[in-house]
């Protein structure tokens, strides 16, 4: 800040910004020059300032207040570089001043810079002419930015619910009854238990005195086709009948044998 002849300047640390605060938390102001032959520059005054004037400063935009009157602001960055900045500019040219919420309607302001305080977050305006409002809307907030992409996914590998088929599982065939063999004589199944309408045939009681098994006796029945008995194999209740004929003829053998010798030696004797 330095006193002129032409008024009190105060100088900006830095040149306006090109854009508005992006965090909300410090005031962002904007100044329009179009009336003087610029632009809109927008700048931002970080932290709380104190009031609209040290806004001003702190958004990089240096001003001069009237010699006169100390609280009148008669040039903001140099600028109508025609005014004396002695007493107050007249109501056809001089920096009006504004406020607004990011994004909102500009306000007129009902009090000067000096003995304003712009909240935290909100928009000051400054526009020089007759009093029209700055040429552009307030600055909303910018977007926060996108959250960080999450992870994909990653594959449930739980354990399989026991209730449940696993892939591949579903529909499958039954294994088939084991095919029934031969052996000795006899039908024998290679594994399980006779099912429904298969009969087990043990030994003629009458004859072996046991419940052993003879050839050709059936000790499991399936569903294949009766197989043939092997050659030399007795149908059983058989068996008995024929060693008694057998028994039979070798003693009236052996009988005849007595007779006839006794008979010779007999006929040898004198």
């Amino acid at each position: 800040m330095a006193a002129t002849g032409t008024g009190l300047l105060v100088a900006a640390a830095t040149p306006a910004a090109a854009s508005g605060c992006a965090d909300g938390a410090g005031v962002t102001v904007v100044v329009d020059y179009r009336s003087l032959g610029g632009g809109v520059q927008v700048g931002c005054a970080a932290g709380s300032p104190a009031s609209g004037l040290d806004a001003l400063q702190a958004a990089g935009f240096g001003y001069n207040s009237a010699s006169r009157q100390p609280g009148f602001v008669c040039r903001i960055g140099g600028r109508p570089a025609t005014d004396p900045c002695v007493n107050a500019a007249p109501a056809s040219a001089y920096w009006s001043y504004w406020h607004a919420q990011p994004g909102g309607a500009w306000a007129f302001s009902d009090l000067g810079a000096a003995g304003y305080t712009p909240a935290a977050g909100s928009v000051e305006g400054w526009s020089f002419g007759s009093g029209q409002q700055p040429g552009i809307a307030a600055p909303a907030r910018p977007a926060p930015p996108p959250p960080p992409a999450q992870p994909p996914a990653q594959p449930d590998l739980a354990a399989p619910n026991p209730g449940q088929q696993s892939p591949g599982q579903g529909n499958q065939p039954r294994p088939t009854p084991p095919a029934a063999t031969q052996q000795g004589g006899r039908t024998t199944a290679s594994a399980g238990a006779p099912t429904a309408g298969q009969d087990s045939a043990s030994a003629d009681p009458s004859t072996t005195g046991s419940s052993a098994e003879t050839p050709g006796s059936s000790t499991a029945a399936t569903s294949s086709p009766a197989t043939t008995p092997t050659a030399g194999a007795t149908p059983a209740g058989h068996g008995g009948l024929v060693g008694l004929l057998v028994g039979i003829a070798v003693i009236a053998g052996l009988g005849g044998l007595a007779w006839w010798t006794a008979r010779r030696r007999a006929k040898a004797t004198p």
